[in-house]
């Protein structure tokens, strides 16, 4: 029935996709009723906007987070999504928000990381309706607003709302989830050096989130006069050529600026891409420059975090991974914020322990934001329930996995990953051209409908 469902509404479901992932949901400047920023907000407003259409409750809470809700009852169980999306990037083939169709995909940043298969479990949730089924406890859809960022979201929103008694995360892979590394964000700094004698870094920045390997990375050095400055250009260029890095080099009197680009990947992949910072750190250390032991050491950076001094693993979730997301020159001292990812049976308190154990004195490193380990035991109700479903849909026995990326799932007990990745399928989230393929678009929709209506009945 929701594979007959499915084919009669493809082209209202698609129409209402493109019409979200025009909206450039990136996190902006709080405004009265969007703490997240307008686009963000508008992203919100649509979803509810679309649940009224279809009859449904729904709420905004505060702007904060919102959910469609169908069914009665005081016990729930919940889909979590988010509308928020990293920023575009560089390198697109098509609009990052233009929601372009090409060769069965639609492009657009949040396609599959998270308004595309947010809006999976929108219709799954309009199928169950329109096609009559009754589930005995309540289904709900809740929309989160800064899952990219600090979760604020979710904590304001269950302080507000009774948690569920379980659910899944459309924000992962298939078969589902049943372990996520811990995930933390650790801010090392030192000040900068302003008496040598070097050419000096005057201004310096790279990236654009600390959970998605830099793209892009900038520095401009003071070489005190044109000549040392012209020097300089030729050195970094022929130094450039001679590790294949993309850079472009600008003379500006006695400066010199350099922007070097690199590739972007998600931070809990940071092997996938090719980090800007890195690079420019690499080109800066082979040449005299102010801070000099401190260029050598983000050169040195690596995704799995021994040039910090944390490299682990464990049976579960596999190695740590590291990735150097975001750096800037700031108030006299240089910042360097590290997206971290790390292994079931570590704390953040034993990372931050270890990387000042093994850094300079100079130093300082410091929490800034940290999300525990998840563990779902395998023999638990809601990864029984969604291996069947899955194993009935798709036709494939379901192997639960353990993932680096944090989802949702985090957010209330009970609760798994499920999709909307398949196995086989390339990774295309937070990088340019992020695209999902449509058939798997509509195919989620009937696999979230028959997860929604399991749960709802069994748990």
């Amino acid at each position: 029935m929701f594979e007959t469902y499915v084919q009669q509404h493809r082209e209202e479901m698609l129409t209402t996709l493109q019409t979200l992932l025009r909206i450039p949901s990136v996190k902006g400047p709080a405004a009265p009723q969007y703490p997240f920023g307008l686009h963000v907000g508008a992203a919100l407003e649509y979803m509810l906007s679309l649940g009224e259409q279809h009859g449904f409750t729904v709420k905004n809470v505060d702007g904060y987070a919102g959910h469609v809700e169908f069914g009665s009852g005081d016990e729930y169980i919940a889909v979590l999504s988010h509308l928020d999306v990293v920023p575009e990037g560089k390198g697109w083939t098509y609009p990052p928000f233009g929601a372009e169709i090409h060769d069965g995909k639609v492009f657009a940043r949040g396609a599959i990381d998270d308004k595309g298969p947010a809006m999976s479990a929108f219709w799954a949730l309009v199928a169950l309706k329109e096609l009559g089924y009754r589930p005995r406890r309540k289904i709900r859809l809740i929309f989160g607003l800064d899952e990219e960022s600090d979760w604020d979201c979710m904590d304001y929103y269950f302080k507000h709302e009774p948690l569920p008694i379980g659910g899944f995360v459309p924000d992962a892979d298939f078969p589902m989830i049943y372990a996520e590394k811990g995930v933390c964000t650790i801010c090392v700094s030192v000040k900068a050096d302003a008496d040598s004698m070097n050419p000096q870094v005057i201004r310096f920045e790279g990236g654009h989130r600390d959970n998605m390997v830099p793209d892009y990375a900038m520095a401009v050095v003071d070489c005190h006069s044109e000549t040392a400055a012209q020097e300089w250009e030729q050195k970094i260029r022929r130094d450039a050529r001679a590790r294949q890095v993309e850079v472009d080099v600008e003379l500006q009197g006695a400066h010199v600026q350099i922007v070097v680009r690199g590739l972007s990947a998600h931070g809990s992949m940071p092997h996938k891409g090719v980090n800007a910072i890195v690079m420019l750190a690499q080109l800066l250390s082979a040449q005299p420059v102010s801070n000099a032991s401190m260029w050598r050491f983000i050169a040195g950076q690596d995704p799995d975090g021994r040039n910090l001094g944390i490299a682990a693993s464990d049976d579960v979730t596999g190695s740590l991974t590291s990735n150097l997301g975001l750096a800037a020159l700031r108030d006299a001292a240089y910042q360097l914020m590290f997206n971290i990812r790390y292994p079931v049976d570590m704390t953040v308190d034993q990372i931050v322990k270890a990387c000042r154990e093994y850094v300079s004195d100079k130093w300082d490193v410091r929490t800034v934001h940290d999300l525990p380990p998840l563990y779902v035991p395998l023999d638990s109700p809601v990864i029984q329930v969604l291996q069947k479903v899955y194993r009935e849909e798709v036709g494939e026995d379901a192997t639960p996995l353990a993932i680096g990326g944090a989802t949702y799932a985090r957010a209330i007990p009970n609760a798994v990953a499920f999709g909307p990745q398949f196995p086989g399928q390339p990774d295309c989230a937070h990088q340019a051209d992020e695209s999902w393929n449509l058939d798997n678009y509509f195919r989620c929709i009937q696999i979230y409908a028959h997860a929604m209506l399991e749960l709802a009945n069994t748990l």
